[in-house]
């Protein structure tokens, strides 16, 4: 979770949680978001749960027997999606709840850069699994690189990462989605800058955080002196996990002690590999 800031990120949970709680809320995308609290303790983390409040589009309620009716709701009351987080400051690793209408990340890093109220940036990238890592770095040639992106509005996300022209294309073609496939030539030992690609793939890694749906496809094809027959696909070798809850059947919500258990489980399962690749164990 790198950051542009001079303070570390448990510094701004811990300014932003002293707050008062009406203090705490920025909008984010036209989305009313809020750390609903924060602390520091278990495994020397910081956790927490975050908010995002609906003040439009609130679904109906409904009962079983066909009625439907619209919530009574203050003007100052929207519908609550909560999201628990875990942040390890020693390895700068952060845990969020993945959660439909919930809190995604590239909000999440939205909405510390407007509490902490300058022009710095926060930036918050994908964590791969390790031996997509290794795979990545033991490659010295490149063969194939292979990116989908989507169409949007705002294209002036690709300006920075060496796309700048295929992106563009979206526009003057009017098309929904552009596919690229670049490939070394076939002699012996070619390659395509095998720095440029990994600078490249890095960026638009950064963009699929911001933007979820704008980057579809990141591959990388290429090979090394031991292995021919390298590949990494950088979306779906990101580190995710998935904790079942057993909830009850009458339970409306799952709590957070349930959701921040299931956080615990997962930093858990991943916790050596994490320490592996980002930082060292602490006592």
């Amino acid at each position: 979770m790198p950051s542009n800031i001079n303070l570390a990120f448990g510094e701004v949970l811990q300014k932003v949680i002293t707050l008062p709680a009406e203090q705490r809320f920025k909008v984010v995308r036209l989305h009313h978001l809020s750390v609903h609290e924060a602390n520091f303790g278990w495994q020397q983390t910081w956790e927490g749960e975050i908010i995002c409040i609906r003040m439009d589009n609130v679904p109906a309620k409904a009962d079983l027997a066909g009625k439907i009716e619209d919530f009574k709701l203050a003007d100052n009351e929207g519908i609550g999606e909560q999201s628990a987080f875990i942040y390890h400051p020693n390895t700068n690793i952060m845990l969020l709840q993945s959660n439909k209408h919930g809190v995604s990340s590239g909000n999440f890093a939205q909405y510390f850069e407007l509490m902490i109220g300058s022009n710095d940036s926060i930036y918050i990238d994908p964590v791969i699994q390790l031996d997509a890592l290794q795979r990545l770095e033991s490659m010295n040639r490149v063969k194939k690189f292979n990116v989908s992106i989507a169409a949007l509005e705002d294209m002036s996300v690709f300006n920075n990462c060496g796309l700048e022209e295929f992106a563009k294309l979206t526009t003057v073609y009017q098309a929904p989605s552009i596919n690229i496939e670049l490939k070394a030539s076939r002699k012996k030992h070619s390659s395509l800058p095998l720095e440029k690609v990994r600078n490249t793939a890095k960026s638009l890694l950064g963009i699929s955080t911001q933007n979820q749906s704008q980057v579809k496809k990141i591959r990388i094809s290429g090979s090394s002196d031991e292995d021919d027959s390298l590949f990494v696909d950088l979306l779906k070798d990101r580190m995710r996990e998935s904790i079942q809850i057993n909830a009850s059947t009458t339970q409306r919500n799952i709590s957070y002690v349930e959701r921040q258990k299931a956080l615990r489980s997962a930093w858990q399962k991943r916790e050596l590999e994490i320490l592996k690749t980002y930082g060292k164990l602490t006592n």
